[in-house]
């Protein structure tokens, strides 16, 4: 906004002039979700915003196809320049496909996940050490046991 005393006289007393400004409207990020070959698997997204104004994109999820490449531009800042955010997916994996309807995946390998958090595989090398504390308390107690057994039969 311009200010009412943008232009005036000067006077013996101090006069402020205020200005305000606001970030100006970006060029927008076009979302682009494509193939190996460049062909359009989803409609493009657009996203707008401010000069100056970060913005952030995501893959999304599409049947039967996994992502390929995540660009590097996938969050940034919005500028007085068009950008193109591009997705790559490429053909899943029949053995990773899942069947909504019967829960198992082509080669007939049910996978079961009744809740909705994500599922944590252990990476090679892995050790689950709480079995390990479980295996210790038992061989623990039957030495235990064992010993009190000796100690009773020497005692007769």
């Amino acid at each position: 906004t311009t200010p009412a005393n943008a232009q005036g006289t000067f006077t013996e007393e101090a006069q402020t002039v205020t200005y305000v400004y606001e970030k100006a409207d970006a060029a927008p990020v076009t979302v682009q979700y494509v193939d190996g070959e460049g062909n359009e698997l989803l409609a493009p997204d657009t996203l707008n915003g401010k000069i100056g104004d970060p913005y952030e994109t995501s893959a999304k999820s599409i049947a039967g196809w996994t992502v390929k490449t995540t660009p590097a531009n996938a969050q940034g800042t919005f500028t007085e320049e068009a950008q193109t955010v591009t997705y790559v997916y490429e053909k899943a994996d029949a053995a990773s496909i899942i069947d909504p309807g019967t829960g198992s995946n082509k080669n007939g390998k049910t996978i079961s996940n009744n809740s909705n958090k994500e599922i944590v595989l252990p990476q090679t090398g892995d050790i689950n050490t709480t079995y390990l504390w479980g295996i210790g308390s038992v061989l623990s107690l039957i030495a235990l046991l064992i010993l009190s057994l000796t100690r009773r039969i020497k005692k007769r």
